[in-house]
């Protein structure tokens, strides 16, 4: 007997990385990124310094932007209203890292845009975390995310 003829079927579109930009002098810092977001498709740069981070906003597209407040030169607060305040990247999503977990040292952060504060030391689910928070459609989590984070998609 013959198939009824089906129509080929198209593979899903390729699902373009997460690119982020990583802002922080601290070699562990940049290294525990790199090992937490590399593996599960996130495309990485890395900075150390704020008027590099600004630079590199304006000469390429980031989805999200991981900041330390605690800069050589200008701090993350000024690097994030930069950010904030030049049309081509105020909704890039920004998440500062830092030791500082005072209120007024949040208020600050707030105040000057960013979208989550994590302090340090960084916990591996808190990165993933912060990119499903940030970017709901582009990384989806397992509803075991509060244990062991299991990343079930990344792309868009």
């Amino acid at each position: 007997m013959d198939q009824p003829h089906r129509p080929p079927t198209n593979p899903a579109p390729a699902r373009a990385p997460i690119r982020a930009l990583i802002v922080d002098d601290s070699t562990t810092v940049r290294r525990l990124m790199e090992l937490t977001l590399a593996p599960v498709g996130v495309d990485l740069d890395f900075t150390e310094s704020g008027e590099t981070a600004i630079a590199m906003t304006r000469a390429k597209h980031y989805d999200i932007i991981f900041l330390d407040i605690m800069l050589p030169g200008i701090n993350g607060y000024r690097v994030c209203k930069a950010i904030k305040g030049d049309k081509r990247t105020k909704n890039t999503p920004v998440v500062m890292l830092t030791s500082r977990d005072g209120t007024i040292d949040r208020v600050r952060g707030i105040m000057a845009g960013t979208n989550v504060y994590l302090t340090k030391p960084l916990e591996r689910h808190e990165l993933i975390q912060a990119i499903d928070k940030c970017l709901p459609s582009r990384l989806l989590l397992s509803p075991a995310a509060s244990g062991g984070t299991t990343v079930v998609s990344v792309g868009r």
